[in-house]
């Protein structure tokens, strides 16, 4: 008998323990798992600052004057620095990115060149299409509007873009006559050309809002006729000649975005 009662007495307090401790254990605080970071996204306005360095080729060819009697080509290359500005807008969906964009440069691209007319082999005697000066051709504003694609890698975007571009562009011709300078005539045409842009580049975000750039365009302005009207026009009348130019353009460049 006494045995038994021990017995159910060691029984109550152990259960008596369990149940204290199970009463414990639901009183615990559960653990919290750590927070998930939030995807990277490109999407948002942005704007930045950009340079870099071009280099083209600028054309002269089917010339004619008011007689017809000059019809020389000329072929030559220019470059230069750039430095300017841009503005986009970025939308995301899962990692590709779809986007629009626009920028302005101030650039400084110059070069000249020369031929030589048939019949005169002295290099001297060399001539940029009706002067004995070499034409020289100048861009000092170029800028583009194109739409871009992308895919993403987390923080590394990866695009292509492509769209219109545009040019600020000076030519000049010019005949010195050193033993008659009263013979000597000059030329300058100004004009704004348009044409077309393609392009790639990876851009990758250091910072939340921030990101680097390095990008490749090549530009192609197309044809377009070119008057020389000279001054003065007594010793050289006023001739056309089509000009074509393409530019290749590396720039490097910073973005914030909203």
């Amino acid at each position: 008998m006494r045995k038994s009662l021990l017995a159910t007495t060691i029984l109550a307090a152990m259960f008596a323990a369990g149940s204290a401790q199970a009463a414990d254990l639901a009183t615990k605080m559960p653990v919290k798992a750590a927070p998930v970071a939030p995807a990277f996204s490109w999407t948002g306005f942005y704007i930045g600052a950009q340079g870099g360095y071009a280099w083209a080729d600028n054309s002269f060819s089917n010339t004619h004057d008011l007689y017809n009697t000059y019809a020389n080509d000329a072929s030559y290359s220019f470059d230069g620095g750039l430095v300017g500005g841009v503005i986009g807008y970025n939308y995301q969906i899962n990692n590709i990115v779809l986007g629009v964009e626009a920028d302005a440069n101030w650039a400084d691209l110059t070069g000249s060149g020369s031929i030589i007319r048939p019949g005169q082999e002295n290099p001297l005697a060399s001539t940029c299409i009706v002067s004995n000066n070499p034409c020289s051709s100048k861009i000092d504003a170029l800028g583009t509007i194109t739409g871009r694609l992308g895919v993403a890698f987390d923080r590394v975007l990866l695009y292509a873009k492509g769209g219109a571009a545009w040019a600020n562009v000076k030519h000049t011709a010019s005949s010195t006559d050193f033993e008659f300078p009263e013979a000597s005539y000059s030329a300058s045409v100004s004009n704004t050309r348009w044409g077309w842009t393609v392009g790639a580049g990876v851009e990758w975000a250091f910072f939340n809002n921030w990101s680097a750039k390095v990008e490749y365009n090549y530009i192609d302005l197309g044809s377009n006729d070119v008057t020389f009207n000279f001054v003065p026009s007594t010793y050289m009348p006023a001739y056309t000649s089509t000009a074509d130019q393409n530019i290749n353009l590396v720039k490097a460049g910073i973005n914030y975005r909203f």
